[in-house]
């Protein structure tokens, strides 16, 4: 097939994603087309070609492929107590009886009559839409499976495809179904309108937004698990109670059929101390189980598979104070609603200000105050507030102390900046200058003009005495970005650079004679200390820095939002392999993928037991005690 000139521009465009698309797209043009051929013929050949209209077309097929769905009826205020169940154990109902009962056929396509007509609609520049995040799972899942849809009837289909696959016996395999036409996770209040349920909304708000759904393959068959944290305990046992009652009155109906059960009501069992209710439908382990799990709230279609989550539950969780491993990037210039319930759910331990977080001195101490407040009521520890505050590179712009590195020509004078931007920066509120630069650079470098251009003795002593400086003005330092970046012309972060030689590193070592705080690392590999990974992912590598600098010294990565790592590492190994080699926080700055995308990635390996827990608690333990003793 040649395609027309139409049809080759559209396909060059780079804002074509999915097949999808293309298909719509291209029936457009072929619906225009059509349009122009119609309007020059005459009146007694259109008589000819009759095209149908869409009142028509809408009486012949229903949105989901057969006879129009019957309204559900509202119900008066006097029964609304009769179905206060919770929203997931209704919705999984219908869900898991799905398999049990063969609902399984396949909703059929319905495309539009190749003659009906298609009003274009006008170009419009294409906005790149964020990323939609999803959030760890609240337990140890093999796989994660993210169908994306296009509208909330095709979340059935959905469903009977994986429930058609096979899946490891034993394993839990999560769903997150992603709506691409709205760019969300699917919610609960989907899940309710396309399986026709009547629900309070008040059960919306007993349950925090983030769930994980999974099935979980037994011998018996599939089995839907679903796990949300319980936000409102207030109300909940009556709502379970109220819940049961209906059932054990009225029968199990689902999907507008009686459904037998072996037992007439509930019963109270028992596992590993955790009591758990359920109904009896089938002896192939089928029924109805649930369990109220410390903040948990639990549902499953069988007792193995509720027993194997109880388990999970059980073990130790992920540490509330993981957060303190990581310094991050955010959005905005005050503690707005969205950036306070980003703190409660990560606690991280410090903050990366950026130009975009800056307006004025005034506003950068309020929102500096707001968020050491918010870190103190959610933790219990301050946070680490870092800056870029070099000389060329000074995130705030609007301070008087601004000399750039290779001006400095004396210890007095280094000293004395050191001291001058200190104060500047303490008054803020600021904790941390991500500052001096001491790679070891010559002319035409990447980093010369941040570097101070001297030999390597005279740019020891140097750093020394503005570090000097900024320890009088209570500030601490991260010296950077060790080894070095020397030999480099292009952009280290924009493309993975490799030196066959191990940088000069004398200046580090004399700059560690007045011990800064941290030392940051770099995302470059040098072959003669590991050729297979940069020197952040490496544990020869930070073995080298703890040998030739200290080993008590906190090591600090370099911003891993990074295209040179995010386009040869995966995600997980980008915060796997700092920590597992030794270093002890971690920057994500979200200049290039959000800081929620790669938050939750850790959270899932952690979580999943892909990272090592020895590893974490010594980096958590050495970071909280640095908190209690400096940042007092």
């Amino acid at each position: 097939m040649t395609e027309g000139p139409e049809e080759l521009e559209f396909l060059k465009r780079g804002e074509i994603r999915t097949m999808q698309k293309d298909v719509t797209k291209l029936r457009e043009i072929e619906s225009q087309k059509e349009r122009k051929r119609i309007a020059v013929l005459k009146p007694e050949e259109m008589k000819k070609e009759r095209i149908p209209i869409l009142s028509e077309i809408k009486k012949e097929v229903s949105p989901l492929g057969g006879p129009p769905q019957p309204q559900s009826k509202k119900l008066f205020p006097s029964k609304k107590i009769l179905i206060r169940a919770i929203l997931l154990i209704i919705v999984l109902f219908v869900i898991g009886f799905s398999l049990w009962f063969g609902i399984r056929k396949p909703q059929e396509e319905v495309l539009p009559p190749s003659g009906e007509e298609v009003i274009p609609s006008e170009e419009e520049e294409t906005v790149e839409k964020p990323e939609i995040i999803i959030s760890p799972p609240l337990i140890p899942v093999s796989q994660t499976k993210t169908p994306e849809i296009l509208g909330k009837e095709e979340i059935l289909n959905v469903f009977n495809q994986i429930l058609t696959e096979e899946l490891p016996e034993g394993t839990f395999t999560r769903i997150a179904i992603k709506n691409i036409s709205e760019n969300r996770l699917v919610s609960l209040e989907d899940l309710v309108q396309v399986f026709q349920i009547d629900a309070p909304e008040e059960i919306f708000q007993k349950l925090e937004k983030d769930y994980t759904l999974s099935i979980y393959s037994q011998k018996e068959g599939k089995r839907v698990v679903f796990i949300g944290e319980i936000k409102e305990k207030e109300g909940l046992l009556d709502v379970l109670k109220n819940w049961e009652g209906k059932i054990e009155k009225s029968g199990l109906t689902v999907s507008g059929r009686k459904v037998s059960t072996m037992a007439v009501s509930f019963k109270t069992s028992f596992y590993q101390d955790v009591g758990f209710r359920y109904l009896t439908i089938s002896r192939t382990d089928l029924g109805i189980c649930y369990a109220w799990l410390d903040n948990y709230f639990v549902f499953t279609t069988s007792f193995e598979s509720l027993k194997k989550t109880i388990e999970e539950l059980k073990k130790p969780r992920v540490s509330e104070e993981i957060g303190q491993l990581f310094i991050v990037g955010f959005e905005g210039k005050t503690l707005n609603s969205d950036l306070e319930e980003f703190f409660k759910k990560y606690k991280p331990g410090g903050v990366l200000l950026l130009s975009k977080n800056i307006e004025n001195k005034e506003q950068l101490k309020n929102l500096i105050s707001d968020l050491q407040n918010l870190s103190q009521r959610e933790t219990g520890l301050p946070l680490f507030i870092a800056v870029d505050q070099e000389g060329v590179i000074s995130r705030i712009g609007f301070l008087e102390e601004k000399t750039a590195q290779s001006k400095i020509e004396s210890p007095e004078a280094a000293y004395q900046i050191g001291l001058k931007k200190g104060n500047e920066l303490k008054e803020l509120g600021v904790n941390i200058n991500l500052a001096p630069v001491l790679d070891f650079a010559s002319e035409g470098d990447f980093l010369f003009n941040r570097s101070f251009q001297k030999n390597p003795e005279v740019a020891g002593e140097l750093a020394k005495s503005l570090i000097s400086g900024q320890k009088e003005a209570g500030i601490l330092t991260a010296i950077k970005h060790f080894p070095g970046h020397g030999g480099i012309s292009s952009n280290p972060e924009e493309k993975l650079a490799t030196l066959e030689s191990t940088p000069e590193i004398s200046q580090f070592k004399k700059a560690m004679e007045v011990n800064p705080e941290m030392v940051m690392t770099s995302n470059v590999i040098y072959t003669k200390i590991d050729p297979s990974v940069p020197f952040t992912f490496s544990t020869k590598g930070i073995q080298f820095l703890k040998n030739n600098l200290s080993q008590e010294v906190l090591v600090i990565s370099d911003d891993l939002d990074q295209n040179s790592l995010i386009n040869k590492f995966s995600l997980k190994e980008i915060f796997k392999l700092p920590i597992e080699s030794g270093v002890d926080i971690l920057i994500f700055s979200g200049y290039r993928l959000p800081v929620e995308q790669g938050l939750n990635e850790f959270l899932t390996a952690v979580i999943n037991g892909e990272i090592s827990n020895e590893a974490i608690n010594k980096a958590i333990v050495r970071v909280i005690k640095f908190k209690q003793d400096i940042l007092k």
